[in-house]
């Protein structure tokens, strides 16, 4: 019960620094990148294409939200529907060539950003820092 109790402080500690990490510029634009428009956009550059269901999962938002954001999506000339070609009465969905530039920009922004929040941590910080992440993920 005791070390519960020391893992409830640092969870604490956690949570408000994570409320605090939340309002830096470079903490929102990483946010942006698995939200909305900017993840649509991002995984089809890493996946090419995606039926709108499989982003409705990815997302974790209903079909209609998902219908709704790449009709704007579409409407900005950043994403094509198309037929599933394996099957007529699916949706395809791709990034149009403007698209893939506007991801791609985006990304640049987001990979300097985050080299720079890195870089205040120094070269050993860093690399502790993204360790920890991915050992998170694995947990």
């Amino acid at each position: 019960m005791v070390m519960m109790a020391n893992y409830e402080s640092l969870a604490t500690e956690l949570l408000q620094v994570n409320e605090d990490l939340a309002h830096m510029p470079t903490r929102h634009l990483l946010t942006r990148l698995s939200q909305g428009e900017p993840f649509v956009l991002n995984y089809l550059l890493h996946h090419r294409q995606a039926h709108p269901v499989d982003l409705s999962r990815r997302l974790g938002v209903s079909s209609a939200r998902i219908a709704a954001l790449l009709g704007r999506l579409e409407a900005k000339g950043l994403i094509l529907r198309g037929s599933d070609p394996l099957n007529n009465r699916q949706v395809i969905v791709t990034l149009s060539p403007q698209g893939l530039e506007a991801i791609q920009a985006f990304r640049d922004r987001v990979l300097r950003a985050a080299a720079q929040m890195l870089a205040a941590l120094g070269p050993e910080d860093a690399r502790e820092f993204v360790r920890l992440q991915k050992k998170l993920l694995t947990r």
